[in-house]
C-alpha cells in the first residue's frame, strides 16, 4: 500500500509491503518511535510513537524506555514476519 506523508521540505511515497519497519529509541529525544526504513534513499519515516507513562516527565520516560523499546520490537517483528510471508 502506499503511503504519502506530509512532511516539511519532503516529497513523495513509499509502500508498506516492500519497506520493513523497526523501532528507534532515543534517549536525547525521549522518545520510541515506529518507523518504516525507506529503502531507496535511507530514510526512516516514522509513524507512531510508544509512550507507556502518563506524565511529561523525563524520569518516568526513563524507567519506562527499555520496555517501550521491547513492545516496539516485537510490532515490528510480527509486521515483517508478516510482510515476509506475501
Amino acid at each position: 500500500m502506499d503511503i504519502t506523508p506530509k512532511f516539511k521540505f519532503v516529497e513523495g511515497s513509499f509502500n508498506t509491503k516492500t519497506n520493513r519497519m523497526l523501532v528507534i529509541a532515543s534517549d536525547n529525544h525521549g522518545t520510541v518511535e515506529l518507523c518504516f526504513k525507506e529503502e531507496d534513499c535511507g530514510w526512516n519515516i516514522p509513524f507512531a510513537k510508544i509512550k507507556l507513562f502518563d506524565s511529561g516527565l523525563y524520569k518516568d520516560f526513563k524507567a519506562t524506555m527499555e520496555d517501550a523499546r521491547k513492545l516496539g520490537e516485537e510490532i515490528a517483528r510480527r509486521w515483517n514476519e508478516c510482510a515476509d510471508k506475501r
